[in-house]
C-alpha cells in the first residue's frame, strides 16, 4: 500500500495527546517507540478523510502530512507532533454554494494516523458547522470540450464545467504598460558620469546595484534586442559549460553588452548531464527520492548537487519532474516521485531548498500534466478544473509557495486545447496571480505552441510571450531566429509591453545567479568551488572546448588534426561543432598503431553525450587506418567526444562531410 516501508524492526505507535489548537485544527502528540532488535527508522503519516457520502464528492483518504523519526535504536523512543488541518477542495461548479473557490467543506473531517495508507487508524476528527471559504478564485484552464465525472456513489454522472470566460477578453484586460525611459532612475544613487563603464547602455549591475529600475533597464532595448532574450539557445551552446542543454539570457552580442549573463540550464532531475564527458553524480531517480519520505536528507543532497552546478559553471537544474504517477507506462514516471501531489511537492521544495542553499535553483516540470511519453507533443489532455486543481498543479503549487521556486518548464502538449506554452491561464493567472510566483516560465526543448482553435507550431513565440511563458527554448540562432514576434508587434496581435514583462522576468532571475556574479567578480568571485579529494587516477582535461564551425560547398564540412592529443587510457578528447546545414554528416576518423596485428583498441565517438559508435583498431605497423560512419547532427551546436578506454592508438584526424537531410544510416565502413 501507498507509504508501506520495510523494515528490520517493528515500531508501536501510541497518542500522548490531542489538544485544540484552534476551532480549524489540532495538535497531535504521538510517541513512536522501537519495540524490535535492530536499529531503524520510520515514516509516521497522517490522512485526512473529508465529508463523505455528499453531492460534492471526497476520496477516503488524503495524505496531509508524515514525518520520519531519527534512527531508533531497540527500546528508544521518540515524540513527534503534528498539526491536524482539514484538506481543502475547490469547487468547479459550485456544488456547494461557493463557485469557483477553494473550501473548507462543511462536515466531519476524520484523521487517521499510521505507517501507510491502509494500516493508518483513526485518531481524531474536526467538525466544520459551514463550508469556508479559502479564496475566491476566477475560472482558469477549464475544459472547452463536455464530458461527464463519477459521483462519489459511483451510480450516476455529473457533467463537468466548461469554460465560460472570453479568454482573449481576459487577456487584453491585464495587459502590462510600456516601460519608458527615464522613469526608474535611482536620483539618490545616480551619478550620470560613472553609471557603468558603458557609458551608452545601462547595464544590469547598475540594477542589482540599485542605480536604476528593472523598468529603466528594459526600457533601453530595441524591438530586436527584446526578441532575442526570449530565445534560449543550445543545445551545447558555446556561450555556457559546454555539453549542457541551454544558454538564456546574454544569448547575443547585443544583450552581452548591456551586461547580461549568459546563464547555463543542464539536465536533469537525477543529476547534471554532461555531454562533454566532464563527469558528475549521479543521483537517484525521483520516485526512489520520494520513497524515502525524509525531506531534511533530500535537503542536504541538493545542496551537494548544487555545490557541484557552481563548480560547472551550471545556473539552473532541468529537474525536479513533478508530474503524478497517474499510469503505470507513462515513460518518466521514474523521473517524477509519486502519485500523491503533497508527497511530491513537499519533495519538490526539499529540493529546491537544497540547490538554493548553494546559490543555484531547478526547473520545475513538466507544467503540467504530462501523463505520458508517446506522442507528448501530439497530447490533449482533457482534466477537469477541480482535477487539476486538487491533483495535477497541488504539487507545483507546494513547490512554488513553500519552495519558492523560481524557473518553471511547460510541458511539449495541451491541456484542455492549449499547447501548455501558450496558455494564459496556466503561465500567468494561475501560476502568477494566484500563486505569487515570480520568476522564469520556460518551454519544454523545441515545444509546439498554438492558439485556441489552431494547429501547433513552432513560430508562434507571440502567443508564448502574451501567455507570459519568458523563454523558447531553445533556437540554434537567437539573433536570426524565424518567429513572429516583430511581424506581431508590428500588426498589434503582441504589445511591446508584454515583451517588456518577460524581459523583465529574465533579467531579475539572471540578476541572483552565480553567472551575474561571476561577470561582476570574476572567477575571484567568493563562490568559486574547489573540488577535493578528487581520485588520482581520474584524468581531466581542464582545457576550454573549442567550438568550430562547419563549411559549405567543400568536399569537408570540416576536418580537424587530432596527432597532437591525448589518447592514453580512460583519457577524453572533446570540441564543439557549430553546423551551418543540420542532416546526415559522414564522420571519418582516421588514427595508426605501432602494436602487434593481435591489439584491440577501441574507441568511443559521442555526440551530444550518446555513444555513436565504437571503433577498434588493430595494430597498423604505423599506417594511418580509417574508420567511417553516418551520423544525424540536428542540432545546430554539437558537442564530440572522443573516448580512449586503451592505450595505443595516434591519431591523425576527423572529417566531417554533409550527406543530406534524409540519409538512411549504415554500418561502418573500413578503408
Amino acid at each position: 500500500p501507498f507509504g508501506y516501508g520495510l523494515s528490520y524492526t517493528d515500531f508501536v505507535l501510541e497518542i500522548e495527546e490531542i489538544k485544540n489548537n484552534n476551532i480549524n485544527n489540532l495538535k497531535l502528540n504521538l510517541k513512536i517507540t522501537n519495540i524490535g532488535n535492530f536499529s531503524g527508522k520510520e515514516v509516521i503519516q497522517v490522512y485526512c478523510q473529508p465529508p463523505q457520502r455528499t453531492a460534492f464528492g471526497n476520496p477516503p483518504r488524503i495524505l496531509t502530512a508524515y514525518q520520519k523519526t531519527n534512527l531508533l535504536h531497540p527500546g528508544e523512543s521518540q515524540n513527534l507532533e503534528f498539526t491536524l488541518i482539514p484538506v481543502t477542495a475547490y469547487d468547479d461548479s459550485g456544488i456547494t454554494g461557493h463557485p469557483h473557490c477553494e473550501i473548507i467543506q462543511k462536515g466531519t473531517h476524520q484523521f487517521y494516523i499510521g505507517t501507510d495508507v491502509r494500516s493508518a487508524k483513526f485518531a481524531a476528527e474536526i467538525r466544520i458547522p459551514e463550508t469556508i471559504v479559502i479564496a475566491q478564485k476566477r475560472q482558469a484552464l477549464a475544459p472547452v470540450e463536455s464530458f461527464t465525472r463519477m459521483t462519489e456513489s459511483g451510480d450516476d454522472r455529473q457533467p463537468v464545467p466548461v469554460l465560460d470566460f472570453d479568454e482573449e477578453a481576459r487577456i487584453l484586460e491585464s495587459l502590462p504598460e510600456e516601460y519608458k525611459r527615464n522613469s526608474g532612475i535611482n536620483s539618490e544613487n545616480f551619478n550620470s558620469e560613472n553609471f557603468s563603464e558603458n557609458k551608452q547602455k545601462f547595464q544590469l549591475a547598475d540594477v542589482k546595484s540599485g542605480k536604476i529600475s528593472m523598468r529603466e533597464f528594459i526600457a533601453q532595448f530595441s524591438d530586436p534586442e527584446l526578441a532575442q532574450l526570449v530565445r534560449g539557445e543550445g543545445m551545447g551552446s558555446p556561450r555556457v559549460t559546454p555539453g549542457t542543454a541551454s544558454a538564456f539570457g546574454g544569448v547575443s552580442d547585443a544583450l552581452q553588452a548591456y551586461g547580461i549573463p549568459a546563464a547555463c540550464c543542464s539536465d536533469g532531475p537525477s543529476g547534471m548531464r554532461m555531454d562533454c564527458g566532464t563527469k558528475a553524480f549521479s543521483l537517484p531517480n525521483g520516485t526512489l527520492i520520494a520513497a524515502t519520505f525524509h525531506p531534511d536528507l533530500i535537503t542536504e543532497l541538493f545542496t551537494y548537487l548544487g555545490l557541484e552546478m557552481t563548480a560547472n559553471h551550471v545556473d539552473c537544474l532541468l529537474g525536479p519532474g513533478m508530474n503524478l504517477h497517474r499510469h503505470p507506462l507513462n515513460g518518466r514516471n521514474f523521473e517524477y516521485f509519486s502519485e500523491d501531489p503533497y508527497l511530491t511537492g513537499t519533495m519538490a521544495a526539499a529540493e529546491l531548498k537544497g540547490l538554493q542553499q548553494s546559490g543555484v535553483t531547478g526547473t520545475l516540470k513538466h507544467f503540467c500534466a504530462n501523463n505520458q511519453e508517446t506522442n507528448r507533443h501530439g497530447l490533449n489532455s482533457v482534466i477537469s478544473e477541480r482535477a487539476l486543481r486538487e491533483l495535477y498543479l497541488k504539487g507545483f503549487e507546494i513547490a512554488v509557495k513553500t519552495g519558492n521556486a523560481t524557473s518553471i518548464m511547460t510541458t511539449y502538449g495541451a491541456v484542455n486545447g492549449l499547447w501548455t506554452a501558450c496558455s494564459y491561464d496556466l503561465c500567468t493567472e494561475i501560476l502568477r496571480n494566484e500563486w505569487g510566483f515570480r520568476g522564469i516560465v520556460m518551454t519544454d526543448w523545441w515545444a509546439d505552441l498554438n492558439r485556441r482553435g489552431t494547429a501547433p507550431n513552432t513560430e508562434d513565440f507571440a502567443s508564448m510571450v502574451r501567455a507570459q511563458n519568458d523563454l523558447y527554448m531553445v533556437c540554434a540562432d537567437c539573433v536570426h531566429h524565424e518567429d513572429n514576434i516583430l511581424e506581431s508587434l508590428r500588426n498589434g496581435s503582441l504589445t511591446r509591453a508584454e515583451l517588456q514583462r518577460n524581459a523583465a522576468n529574465i533579467c531579475e532571475f539572471l540578476m541572483h545567479t552565480h553567472a551575474m556574479e561571476r561577470l561582476i567578480n570574476s572567477q575571484d568571485s567568493e563562490n568559486f568551488v574547489k573540488i577535493i579529494h578528487r581520485p588520482a587516477e581520474e584524468s581531466l582535461d581542464d582545457s576550454p572546448v573549442i567550438f568550430y564551425e562547419t563549411k559549405e560547398n567543400s568536399k569537408f564540412a570540416f576536418q580537424l588534426d587530432l596527432s597532437e592529443i591525448r589518447t592514453e587510457k580512460n583519457t577524453n578528447y572533446a570540441f564543439g561543432l557549430n553546423v551551418r546545414k543540420t542532416g546526415w554528416y559522414e564522420i571519418a576518423i582516421t588514427a595508426s598503431s605501432t602494436q602487434s596485428a593481435l591489439a584491440q583498441i577501441p574507441m568511443t565517438l559521442f555526440i551530444m553525450g550518446t555513444a555513436s559508435g565504437t571503433f577498434t583498431w588493430n595494430g597498423t605497423d604505423g599506417k594511418p587506418m580509417t574508420f567511417s560512419k553516418k551520423v544525424p547532427m540536428f542540432s545546430k551546436f554539437n558537442a564530440i567526444r572522443l573516448y580512449f578506454s586503451q592505450s595505443g592508438l595516434h591519431m591523425r584526424q576527423i572529417t566531417f562531410r554533409y550527406l543530406g537531410e534524409d540519409v538512411s544510416p549504415t554500418g561502418l565502413i573500413q578503408d
